[in-house]
């Protein structure tokens, strides 16, 4: 089944008095609480299916996709983008290493390795950082039952040679389980509605394992050990990504019940590792420039280890009462050669950019004001140092000193939130204040040699400070369902980045803003078999400072959908249109992309299938952009030349796409 307002079937709403109406193919997420959603990234669903987080993350009403090719999309929710997007998998916080954010977050992260996703909107919540908003890439299974199925594996395959396969297996006994997942996926370039070929060919592979240890009913042991590879074609820049390769692990101990009073303690210790090249001649055809007159090449890495400790507290004054500590430690190198056949980057030493280290201290918790009402609220503080490792500036032929060479930088920074929420009869609605401080990333302080206004370096970018307004109800009856979400958010030293001219890096400024936005979603079952629904998401921003929009932001969309079931089937329906964006800063952006144009509006149309065959079979089929438009998101970025490549003004959406997907439940 087709739908734009997201449910799934898998957990129940936390104190809810009835049932949310029934669905099968999803394209978004249902309320798992007032403030939180959760998807099944096992279920069928429309358009075609997802092959990294940020493609399945944009069917979900209030995100966005900065689009650059076929794959490594940057998320965006509710016009924030990049770090100001907390993404974690299994609790761990997910690193890119390309200093051209080649490879976002959820560029490593295939969603059918998962159980659930949980977005926790707006800064309602402490534990994983300050942050606008929340995604959680969840395993929730911690034990084998022999008695249920062992696994899931399907199969995809598609318009512009998509194939992709993926594998969820596990085995084991009442002492612990060996559970493997793994996933392989390739696409060749794609067309858009005029028949024009995109530079969008990619190849991924990812396998991990997660072994656990269960000595007793209270105890689960947990080693997570991952790895991937892929390379991608860009259709927005002068490189291609010719190797993203990762490394994971992680040890994590879950103790329930040691006392009355301590629910659970858990521990976890995590260590990551990418290592990128980017290039211009693996995936296209090399083709001299005055910018790069020979084949080029650059290959950074980046070394993450952290580690959680959080306890969950349980007492008659309160509930779920969460202490917890965290750290993080993560260091950046790079190399590069700019004429691979004299000197290869393979030949040159690594060089240190950055040195990151964080240190955290939290709390949230609940508390039951009357039958029908509780509060909730956190508060975080956060130790960051941060260190400018770069001696040089500037072209390797042509170095500059670096200003901040060797400096070091060490900032307090604090954050909390406060919420209300009523539930009764069906009825759900909250209402949230909360502050977030968030000092700069990588990208922000290092990556692409970015100069503040005044110095050769943006080392010393100032936190960029939040405060917002979170509000929502949710109405759950027998035949409909509807909930709206709105905020508001004012940020002092917004951290802009703003084109550089004549070639020279950009340039990292600290503005004042305020957006405010919302999301709406409504579902109606006419009759047994029929039911209809649809979204809304908007969000509008202003630069105060500049007196000018926002840069980057997702114009108005709506969603229309609807299915009809017969038997073992279930035909639907999906019609997306999205408004033209006018407010445009055109120069001003974020570390992903910056305005360049204003866009005109557009729909698209998708139909698709289901058919459970059997208990353990599943067919779903479908067809994306039906009528073959050509269009592009207002947030892709800028198309490039790319040799046997037509160039556009942005990278174009695929035109129509047939596609199938075929699982089996072992």
């Amino acid at each position: 089944m087709l739908s734009a307002l997201p449910l799934v079937l898998t957990l129940a709403p936390q104190a809810a008095t009835v049932e949310p109406l029934e669905r099968i193919v999803v394209t978004g997420a249902r309320p798992l609480t007032t403030i939180e959603l959760v998807k099944d990234p096992k279920a069928p669903q429309q358009p075609l299916p997802a092959h990294d987080g940020g493609d399945y993350l944009k069917s979900i009403p209030g995100f966005s996709l900065i689009r650059k090719g076929g794959t490594s999309g940057d998320p965006v929710f509710r016009g924030a983008a990049g770090s100001r997007l907390t993404i974690a998998s299994d609790d761990q916080l997910v690193l890119g290493g390309c200093s051209n954010r080649m490879d976002p977050p959820t560029a490593y992260i295939n969603p059918q390795n998962y159980d659930q996703i949980r977005i926790i909107k707006g800064p309602q919540t402490v534990i994983y950082g300050p942050t606008a908003g929340t995604v959680l890439f969840e395993r929730t299974n911690y034990q084998f039952d022999a008695e249920q199925s062992p696994g899931q594996v399907s199969l995809v395959a598609g318009s512009w040679g998509r194939r992709e396969g993926n594998a969820d297996i596990t085995t084991g006994g009442d002492k612990g389980f060996w559970r493997l997942t793994g996933s392989l996926s390739d696409a060749d370039h794609y067309e858009d509605g005029d028949g024009q070929k995109v530079h969008s060919a990619y190849h991924r592979w990812a396998v991990d394992t997660q072994i656990g240890w269960l000595p007793d009913t209270d105890t689960v042991v947990l080693l997570t050990l991952g790895t991937s590879g892929a390379e991608a074609a860009y259709a927005d820049r002068g490189m291609d990504g010719s190797l993203f390769d990762r490394d994971s692990a992680s040890v994590r101990w879950k103790e329930s019940y040691l006392t009355p009073w301590l629910a659970e303690l858990d521990t976890q210790v995590y260590y990551g590792y990418v290592d990128h090249v980017m290039d211009n001649y693996s995936l296209r055809e090399f083709v001299p420039s005055p910018m790069m007159p020979n084949p080029s090449a650059s290959n950074p890495d980046r070394y993450t280890r952290g580690g959680r400790m959080v306890a969950t507290l349980d007492h008659d004054w309160f509930s779920q009462l969460k202490i917890g500590v965290d750290h993080q430690y993560q260091q950046h190198r790079d190399r590069s050669s700019m004429n691979q056949s004299v000197m290869p980057y393979e030949q040159q030493q690594r060089r240190a950019t950055a040195t990151v280290k964080q240190y955290g201290v939290f709390v949230e918790g609940s508390y039951v004001l009357t039958t029908n009402y509780q509060l909730l609220g956190g508060l975080r503080w956060d130790n960051w140092r941060a260190t400018d490792e770069r001696e040089f500036l500037g072209m390797p032929a042509m170095p500059q000193p670096n200003p901040t060479a060797l400096q070091q930088r060490d900032d307090d920074l604090y954050s909390a939130f406060v919420r209300l929420e009523y539930q009764y009869d069906g009825q759900q609605w909250y209402v949230g204040i909360g502050r977030a401080e968030r000092f700069p990333d990588f990208w922000e302080l290092i990556g692409n040699q970015n100069h503040s206004p005044d110095l050769a370096s943006s080392f010393h970018t100032a936190p960029e400070l939040t405060h917002q307004l979170d509000m929502g109800y949710h109405h759950r009856a027998e035949r409909l369902e509807w909930l709206v979400h709105g905020f508001y958010n004012r940020v002092d030293d917004f951290i802009l980045i703003e084109n550089g001219q004549h070639r020279m890096p950009d340039i990292v400024r600290s503005v004042a803003t305020e957006s405010w936005g919302t999301e709406a979603m409504v579902t109606y079952r006419l009759t047994p078999q029929w039911l209809v629904d649809a979204t809304l998401a908007y969000t509008h921003g202003s630069n105060l400072t500049d007196g000018r929009p926002l840069a980057q932001q997702p114009p108005l969309e709506l969603k229309f959908g609807g299915e009809y079931r017969h038997h073992d089937w279930t035909f639907a329906g999906l019609w997306r249109i999205v408004a033209s964006q006018d407010r445009v800063a055109i120069g001003q952006g974020n570390i992903i992309g910056n305005d360049f144009k204003e866009t005109a509006g557009f729909g698209t149309l998708a139909i698709n299938a289901h058919w459970q065959i059997a208990p353990q079979w599943q067919i779903s089929f479908g067809i994306d952009n039906l009528l073959d438009h050509t269009y592009a998101e207002h947030l892709s970025t800028a198309g490039a030349m790319v040799a046997g490549f037509e160039q556009t003004a942005q990278v174009h959406e695929p035109g129509r796409t047939f596609w199938f997907k075929l699982d089996y439940q072992l």
